[in-house]
């Protein structure tokens, strides 16, 4: 909280009016120096020093009897003015002090009566017992003036709900209309709207106010003048200053959402008293009202927009959406839902569903109505997903729907569920679709290929033949030595698509494990590699001999397959490193090569082993169909084995991982 700083309070004001100035003297003597006084020698002079404005006294000494207005006529005038009518008012006088004249003075509304000669320690007093009253009063009136500018600003902001603009002018409003003279608000942009309010009782523009409203520090500074003001204030609050003076200027922020939103300057003009401690937190109190208010504003406004979002959603969504209570009555059920259930909105439980339809399981076995509430309706504590068939009562299409429980809990306290209700009949149907097309597209590849193996036999021992008789003729020697070539890549391609079909329409790629041994098989592999590349150096790692059950032509296929890619794809002039170790359990085989260019992508690494897939644009091995990888992949499973690979700047390797005895996983 904002702190005034420490000042002597004021000495009390005293007026003494009396005609004759040995008596003004004498009780201005009597009442010592602990005041300030003002005096005058006439009713009328006191009148017109009230009509002037600006600051009253804290008590009036009037004489009764004097010339021109006297004592009880200056009385009986200023309690008929509003600002005067609780003024203290002791009545001195020497000629009327009969019982009557006190109880007439009394009745004209002064607060006290003292007859001359007096003692001056009775002067004392009475002056002192008026002015404990007086300050009784005072502070009784400012709390009151503080608690009604609280509640009267609390009305207001209710009755301005979520409007921020209409917020901060009621702020404005209200601590002008009771407790400041000015009040000026500049909001900053960021959370809130930038904004600038103004409000001054001496000028409707608030132009002089709005001209020192700015964004400083926070700070509280009370004058004892207008004078002191002027003499401490910068140069740019010097017309404010001489146009209404300056008691009290304080600069206070306005938090919104914990930070500094905006920042509030109010002030206390020269004819005002300076804002006392209270008086501070009052206008504090008033701003935190204010700022809740805002906040509150800011969060209604989220949460409208909200739930404008929510509605539109659940009015446009795809799927249907219906929300029950935790005893599973339909609260509310968006457009789609009451288009695929037909009725659903009237049912007064989600169980009751079951009655709006017939349904049965994926596979057409009807549901009944039991089965039906346990996996559809069930436990609203538990997430559900079921699928059925719904076939509506007035002989609609039938409907695949997905049906999707989810509890709603405040604090593991459950409130309602929510349920979706997807049609996924088209996707089944584009999914089934796809199914059969790709079925149809294997079983066309597997005759195909099975019926050119035949054409492509017969070409290949014609070759072999024609070779026999080709020494002589060396042109044609060449030429059926291509033939023979490419028949023999045609034949592995063939090959290639049989072990593919079998994969994605059979039971996996047929094996015939038996004992063997790994490392002879390997070798036997490189060798043959070496012979076709005799500028790559393969090397072979075995640190044991490993044995085990496997199918060594398929082992064959294996280690042919990833050795070529290493060399296709491996930087040249790099040996291609094949090593085997083994477990009590399990034996590993790892192909290592050094990359050409960059390692591969991670993302390429995911799909390395799908069907179709080659390497970076097929650059280095363009007459490959990509379906080498996922041949020896479907070989590793088919011995119960497992695949990976890795790639770094310091190489790539594939790790394959084979139980010892293949027979034992079937």
């Amino acid at each position: 909280m904002s702190e005034l700083p420490l000042r002597v309070a004021p000495l009390p004001v005293i007026w003494i009016t009396d005609d004759s100035p040995t008596e003004l003297a004498i009780t201005r003597r009597s009442l010592g120096d602990g005041f300030a006084f003002e005096t005058f020698q006439d009713g009328a002079e006191v009148v017109e020093r009230i009509a002037l404005g600006g600051q009253l006294p804290d008590v009036l000494l009037l004489d009764w009897v004097m010339p021109g207005m006297s004592g009880d006529e200056v009385c009986r005038f200023l309690r008929a003015q509003a600002a005067t009518k609780d003024l203290p008012i002791i009545i001195v006088t020497a000629s009327r002090v009969q019982t009557t004249d006190v109880v007439h003075g009394l009745a004209l509304g002064a607060n006290d009566y003292v007859a001359r000669p007096f003692a001056p320690e009775e002067l004392r007093a009475r002056v002192h017992a008026v002015l404990r009253t007086k300050q009784l009063n005072d502070a009784a009136t400012r709390e009151h003036t503080r608690l009604a500018a609280i509640n009267r600003l609390g009305q207001r902001l209710f009755e301005a709900g979520g409007e921020v603009q209409r917020i901060l002018e009621e702020l404005a409003a209200t601590l002008t209309e009771t407790i400041c003279d000015g009040c000026a608000i500049l909001m900053l942009p960021g959370d809130l709207p930038s904004a600038s309010i103004v409000r001054h009782h001496g000028q409707t523009s608030g132009e002089e106010l709005a001209l020192i409203a700015s964004v400083a520090d926070p700070g509280v500074f009370g004058f004892d003048s207008s004078e002191d003001a002027l003499a401490s204030l910068p140069p740019a609050y010097h017309p404010y200053i001489n146009r209404f003076g300056l008691r009290t200027l304080a600069i206070l922020p306005f938090p919104a959402r914990t930070h500094v939103q905006g920042v509030i300057t109010v002030t206390r003009d020269g004819r005002s008293s300076a804002l006392d401690p209270d008086d501070l937190r009052t206008v504090e109190t008033c701003i935190e009202y204010a700022s809740l208010a805002v906040e509150n504003a800011l969060l209604l406004t989220a949460e409208r927009t909200a739930r404008a979002q929510l509605h539109a959603v659940l009015e446009h969504a795809p799927i249907g959406i219906v929300v029950t209570d935790p005893m599973g009555t339909v609260t509310l059920a968006n457009p789609t839902a009451c288009t695929l259930v037909k009725g659903i909105e009237r049912s007064a439980g989600f169980g009751e569903t079951y009655r709006l339809a017939r349904w049965t399981a994926p596979d057409g076995a009807p549901i009944g109505e039991p089965e039906w509430l346990a996996t559809r309706a069930g436990d609203p504590r538990e997430r559900l997903s079921s699928e059925s068939i719904m076939y509506p009562l007035d002989g609609g299409p039938a409907r695949r729907l997905v049906i999707q429980t989810v509890p709603l809990t405040i604090g593991g306290e459950l409130i309602g569920v929510v349920k979706t209700i997807e049609d996924v009949s088209a996707q089944r149907e584009i999914a089934a679709e796809r199914e059969r097309i790709a079925t149809f597209q294997e079983q066309m590849v597997a005759i195909v290929s099975h019926d050119l193996r035949s054409p492509l036999g017969a070409v290949l021992v014609g070759a072999d033949a024609a070779e026999m008789h080709t020494a002589e003729l060396p042109v044609v020697g060449k030429i059926i030595g291509r033939m023979r070539s490419a028949a023999e890549r045609m034949m592995g391609i063939i090959d290639q698509l049989l072990d593919v079909t079998r994969a994605r329409l059979g039971t996996g790629i047929p094996v015939e494990p038996r004992e063997v041994s790994l490392t002879p098989v390997i070798r036997n592999v490189l060798d043959e590699l070496a012979a076709a590349h005799p500028a790559v150096s393969f090397e072979l790692v075995a640190h044991e001999e490993v044995s085990g059950v496997w199918d060594p032509d398929r082992l064959s296929q294996v280690v042919a397959n990833l050795a070529s890619n290493a060399v296709h794809y491996g930087r040249p002039a790099t040996p291609i490193v094949v090593e085997v170790s083994a477990s009590a359990q399990v034996a590993t085989l790892t192909v290592t090569n050094a990359v050409r260019d960059q390692p591969i992508d991670p993302m390429r690494l995911r799909v390395l082993f799908d069907p179709y897939q080659r390497g970076r644009d097929g650059q280095h091995n363009a007459h490959g169909l990509g379906l080498g990888l996922y041949i020896v992949s479907e070989i590793v499973r088919a011995h119960h084995g497992t695949i990976a690979a890795e790639s770094t700047r310091a190489g790539t390797v594939f790790r394959i991982e084979l139980p010892r005895d293949a027979r034992r996983h079937r």
